[in-house]
């Protein structure tokens, strides 16, 4: 089955000032009035661009009576979410200098692992850059449908054959019901390549061609290498153009940090790149998750070149993400992993980690030679081989 990297069913910003001022001092900027139901007088709301890093709330506001006002300055239109603060859930606006109105209800449907997820039915009004996005989701939505009733027509198809093994799956991949479920799929992601990269192509010349990528995709790779290269300049130095290239190459985003980072371990000494390169060649930084499956999967690649090459001047060092500390120590028990393991979402953050798992491998004196699908599978051990012939 293909793995989906689309999004379905489910000092920064330095041009935008939190001013509430903006009237006094004769700026014009954005102001959000939010008329709400379900929301307790006190709750604080923010307002977090959309992007796949962990960035803070660029505006705040308190509910008071059912209302909230956040004002600002937009130097360039940004998509943020309006969110109750540290909990996910909210309607997206496009930040632009009018003035914006959000009315509707918001419920508390569940808790989630880094907070709780609130329900808003809201409608949003007065941007007409919000309007022209909320035509680009439901493009992007309907695709949402397609995927339910081709997975609907052919659950038991799927299930048939992830039942089934060795030649009883190879007999079955070449019934007219297995191949029927495959073309259906296959149609299904080259609909979802045509509809995003549709919009996306068609608006490069813009901010909404890396906005929209980065929307509408759960990450992004060297794959989109040569999107990123054709975009004019103007559209590269954009606030999403600069996310994109930081994540296309990540090295660059996160090459001063190598050096930088400082982890405190079980024997409450504190350890930075230095101590954990003393007497190594390459280093290779693994940032994972206890709940990570691919995580999980890749292990026995790193186990593998750990033992090959661990004597030549290679060492591993596991960054966890978990939020339990005994989830992490059970992982650590059932992996055995025999190289230094920390736990520190605030190196992960510092490396710029939207996704687990995320590698990148050093050399001794903090320079990335490569990182995540440069180093995973067997291309570890391959690079380790090119490295330390």
């Amino acid at each position: 089955m293909k793995t989906i990297k689309y999004l379905f069913l489910a000092g920064l910003l330095g041009c935008f000032m939190a001013v509430f001022n903006a009237c006094s001092n004769g700026s014009k900027g954005y102001v959000i009035n939010g008329q709400v139901e379900g929301l307790d007088d006190g709750t604080v709301v923010t307002l977090v661009p959309m992007s796949h890093d962990n960035d803070s709330a660029i505006a705040e506001a308190t509910v008071q009576g059912g209302k909230f006002q956040i004002i600002g300055v937009a130097g360039e239109p940004i998509c943020a979410q309006i969110r109750v603060k540290d909990s996910f859930g909210g309607p997206y606006v496009m930040l632009e200098n009018v003035e914006i109105g959000v009315k509707g209800k918001i419920t508390e449907v569940s808790d989630v692992p880094a907070g709780k997820f609130y329900n808003w039915d809201a409608k949003v009004t007065g941007s007409p850059l919000t309007d022209k996005l909320a035509a680009f989701d439901a493009r992007h939505d309907s695709l949402d449908i397609l995927y339910r009733e081709y997975q609907e027509k052919f659950a038991e198809t799927y299930k048939k054959m992830h039942s089934l093994q060795g030649t009883e799956l190879a007999a079955f991949m070449k019934t007219d019901e297995c191949k029927a479920a495959v073309d259906a799929e296959k149609n299904f992601f080259d609909t979802v390549d045509k509809t995003i990269f549709g919009m996306v192509n068609d608006n490069k010349d813009s901010f909404w061609g890396p906005l929209l990528l980065t929307k509408y995709l759960n990450y992004l790779s060297k794959e989109q290498a040569d999107y990123y290269n054709s975009l004019p300049e103007n559209v590269k130095n954009s606030f999403y153009g600069k996310k994109i290239q930081m994540e296309i190459w990540p090295e660059l985003a996160i090459a001063d940090q190598v050096k930088a980072f400082k982890l405190k371990g079980d024997d409450g000494k504190e350890y930075d790149f230095a101590k954990l390169a003393d007497g190594k060649k390459y280093i290779l930084l693994d940032f994972w998750a206890s709940w990570c499956g691919p995580c999980r999967k890749e292990l026995p690649n790193v186990k593998k070149a750990y033992a090959t090459f661990k004597d030549k001047g290679f060492e591993v060092v596991s960054i966890s993400i978990d939020q339990k500390e005994e989830d992490w120590r059970k992982a650590l028990k059932e992996e055995q992993l025999q190289w230094p393991n920390f736990r520190d979402n605030a190196v992960a953050d510092q490396f710029k980690v939207k996704a687990v798992p995320t590698v990148y491998l050093c050399d001794a004196e903090g320079n990335i030679v490569a990182a995540n699908e440069e180093c995973r599978g067997e291309k570890l051990a391959q690079k380790l081989a090119e490295l330390l012939k």
